[in-house]
């Protein structure tokens, strides 16, 4: 009874003329959607390995005089996701490089640059497809599913040859999905040939998981619209009725929570910029450095005031022997106080945008569109989990080059009491060519799916909420 039930809904969605108009969408932007995408992303590649090339040249070339005037900056590169043919999500606003100096890292320039005004408002992916047309349409195909069969009166009819109503109803969901499904099947078979023929890397590491995953989160994400469309039909007597309902809930899922999320987590838990956290850490470093100098130049007096001159430079002389471990000892509270401060300040911005991006998910997560958008975004390395990977990669070399390189150079710069300054240079000796290179650890599979845990949940609630409403409509419907 099921599977003919199933059939017939397939194949009255079939024959129906919306059918040839979404497999033709189908089939046309999803596989030139990935094609483009991955033609953004070769280029992407190309000009990254250029810079890394080029970048690696001038540290082979860097010279400790180069360190010791502080005019050179280290250059740590972020590498283009590949599964950003399926969506970009941060990939195009996260900073292709950070730079790492003696006193700190700053970002460097995003991809972004030359984009069109239309092109920035919107990256046209595979998952933008999924989530803003795809789902709309089976929201419509699931509009008069059962409300137009009520209008029309043939669903009187079915239930009054004792057909069981959830067999019917399981039928219809069945039978309509299925219909929509292996279109939308054939034009990701379609995007992934492609990608092939255009030497991807789809079969690397555990690429083909990563894949798959987007493609079952995408199956199930239209499933649960397509169960959304199927409640409200039933829980309306009218078509036209549950199409104008189908398309507030739309928009509202859409566009109106995931931005209002975003915007009321700004509101509640206001986070400084970060130019305004590197203008802060800025002036620190520069008020420490102004009173580290102050306070080298007031013991350079107390010690070598009264001395002949040339004892400063005589490393015998009982005044240098004097001199040396004061200097060392406030360099050294002084880097230790600076970087002790620094770190607090980066903590800081760090809860106080970790409270605010957590209430945003929390509100966002209201709309299954919103929870599919950050769950597929992780699973291609273009997300806010990807975007962790890289700060906390950030943060481990600015700290591996300050042991390695940074802290064999050491600049006393000196404030005398007559106003006068200063400035002696000592270093050790470094082979830059040895130095660490930057590197991203990705996060696994396994991390992506515990920290989506919630983005999960909320696309399962809101498949078995509406799944509920439907049955529970479709069961106490009075055909009388």
């Amino acid at each position: 009874m099921l599977n003919t039930i199933v059939k017939k809904e397939a194949l009255e969605t079939i024959v129906s003329y919306r059918f040839p108009l979404f497999a033709l969408i189908c089939l046309l932007l999803i596989p030139l959607g990935m094609s483009v995408n991955q033609a953004d992303y070769g280029k992407r590649v190309r000009d990254y390995q250029e810079q890394v090339r080029l970048a690696d040249a001038a540290a082979a070339a860097l010279k400790i005089q180069d360190v010791m005037a502080g005019t050179v900056a280290i250059k740590g590169f972020r590498r283009p996701a590949p599964l950003s043919v399926f969506t970009q999500g941060f990939e195009s606003t996260l900073p292709r490089y950070y730079e790492f100096t003696q006193d700190g890292f700053k970002p460097g320039e995003s991809v972004g640059g030359g984009e069109s005004i239309l092109s920035v408002q919107g990256q046209v992916d595979f998952v933008f497809l999924v989530q803003m047309v795809v789902s709309l349409i089976a929201l419509l195909f699931a509009s008069d599913m059962i409300s137009g069969e009520k209008e029309a009166g043939t669903l009187r009819a079915m239930l009054s040859n004792r057909l069981p109503r959830d067999t019917l109803l399981a039928g219809k969901i069945g039978g309509g999905f299925l219909a929509l499904w292996i279109p939308f099947l054939f034009a990701f078979l379609i995007g992934a040939a492609l990608l092939l023929l255009g030497a991807f890397p789809l079969f690397g590491g555990d690429t083909p998981a990563r894949v798959a995953t987007i493609f079952l989160a995408s199956s199930f994400f239209v499933l649960t619209y397509f169960v959304i469309g199927i409640a409200v039909s039933a829980s309306t007597a009218k078509a036209r009725t549950s199409l104008v309902a189908i398309l507030i809930l739309w928009a509202a899922f859409q566009l109106i929570i995931p931005k209002m999320s975003d915007m009321a987590a700004r509101l509640i838990h206001p986070v400084r910029t970060e130019t305004e956290i590197s203008l802060q850490k800025s002036l620190l470093v520069r008020s420490l450095d102004l009173e580290t100098a102050k306070e080298l130049g007031r013991q350079y007096d107390l010690i070598f005031g009264g001395a002949s001159p040339g004892t400063a430079d005589d490393e015998k002389s009982p005044e240098r022997k004097k001199w040396d471990p004061i200097r060392d000892g406030i360099q050294q509270r002084a880097r230790e106080q600076k970087s002790r401060q620094l770190a607090a300040i980066d903590e800081t911005y760090l809860q106080e945008k970790r409270r605010q991006l957590n209430l945003a998910l929390n509100l966002s997560l209201v709309s299954p569109s919103a929870a599919f958008a950050r769950f597929s975004a992780d699973v291609c390395g273009t997300g806010e989990l990807e975007r962790g990977k890289y700060l906390d990669a950030v943060r481990s070399h600015q700290n591996t080059l300050e042991t390695e390189l940074f802290s064999k150079v050491k600049r006393t710069l000196m404030i005398h009491g007559g106003g006068g300054t200063s400035m002696s240079f000592t270093a050790m000796p470094v082979d830059t060519s040895k130095l660490p290179k930057f590197a991203i650890t990705p996060a696994s599979l396994a991390e992506t799916f515990k920290a989506d845990g919630r983005s999960i949940f909320s696309l399962a609630f809101w498949l078995i909420v509406p799944f509920g409403f439907a049955y529970f409509k479709f069961v106490k419907y009075d055909v009388r």
